[in-house]
């Protein structure tokens, strides 16, 4: 079976997870979203495993490619760093972001996703992967509750039972996953209900029976969110046709629109804050400028665009 192709309510479902990164990076946003955008950043692993290539040989190649536009990318913040405060201290630990936060925040998901990458691709060689995929999902996400993800100064495998969980999921056409979560869509609500209310059920039992408890929500709470943005994907697609076309548009830049809303964002880390309505209008003007904007650069230099987003140059 070929590498699924792309949807408008997958790219929907992908702009509204990034609308509440962006909102977050705002640094006006309210405390709730904090536990949302974790869902939205899973939702990208997710799909980066869904939508990878079948051979070893691919992977590897589309790794390199990623990897590099990752390097880019740094390169380019540290350029503004450089613009924007010459007397900074150059570290090529926070240009890379190994070991501390790197000047683009953000691209910890870029050096995340090339060590699943390459993980898969070893996994494929060794013939562990896919033929035990679905018991290396299991294992990893029983590991996510007990590791301790560092942010910056190592790779949070804490995500990468959910970039094998896409992987896994491959064989399963995008039409028959649109098909089940429009017809089943209450039950769908439900399970989201469910998964964000079992961490907080658990510990008020387990209080009141006076058991010590700790627990980590991390992988039922990405569940949780990862299918409702792919629900909100499809009940747009399917009520508000025009809307989620114009949400897909946006989805289709994704990486470029991840990876550049830090030079967006970079007066508001100065200083200039004003806070209105949680800062929500940040998101609402950054996706459809980002947009715009690697649309233009993708027509006037195509080639360069297509480094950048870890792409073959046509």
């Amino acid at each position: 079976m070929s590498t699924p192709h792309r949807a408008d309510w997958v790219d929907c479902a992908r702009t509204l997870a990034m609308f509440c990164i962006v909102w977050l990076h705002a640094d006006a946003a309210p405390d709730w979203l904090g536990r949302v955008v974790g869902g939205a950043i899973a939702l990208f692993f997710l799909l980066a495993g869904y939508f990878m290539p079948r051979g070893a040989a691919a992977v590897a190649d589309r790794t390199w490619r990623l990897a590099l536009a990752w390097v880019l990318w740094s390169l380019l913040s540290l350029g503004l760093m450089a613009v924007a405060s010459p007397d900074f201290e150059f570290s090529w630990q926070r240009c890379l972001g190994w070991g501390e936060a790197a000047y683009n925040t953000p691209l910890w998901f870029l050096k995340t996703l090339v060590a699943y990458q390459l993980v898969l691709v070893a996994g494929m060689l060794l013939r562990v992967l896919p033929r035990y995929r679905w018991l290396l999902v299991l294992l990893f996400a029983l590991g996510s509750y007990t590791t301790s993800p560092a942010q910056y100064a190592a790779i949070r495998f804490d995500y990468f039972w959910i970039f094998l969980l896409g992987f896994a999921l491959r064989d399963v056409e995008l039409e028959r996953l649109h098909a089940f979560l429009e017809q089943h869509a209450r039950v769908c609500l439900l399970a989201v209900v469910v998964l964000l209310v079992q961490p907080v059920l658990l510990a008020a039992g387990a209080q009141s029976a006076g058991l010590p408890w700790r627990h980590c929500n991390l992988p039922v709470a990405a569940l949780a969110f990862m299918l409702n943005f792919l629900l909100l994907g499809v009940l747009l697609a399917r009520y508000l046709p025009r809307l989620a076309g114009a949400l897909a548009v946006c989805g289709r830049w994704m990486l470029f629109v991840y990876a550049a809303h830090s030079f967006v964002l970079a007066p508001l880390y100065g200083g200039w804050n004003p806070r209105w309505l949680w800062n929500i209008w940040v998101p609402l003007l950054a996706l459809p400028l980002l947009t715009c904007t690697g649309w233009g650069l993708a027509r006037l230099c195509p080639r360069i665009m297509a480094v950048l987003l870890g792409r073959r140059c046509k």
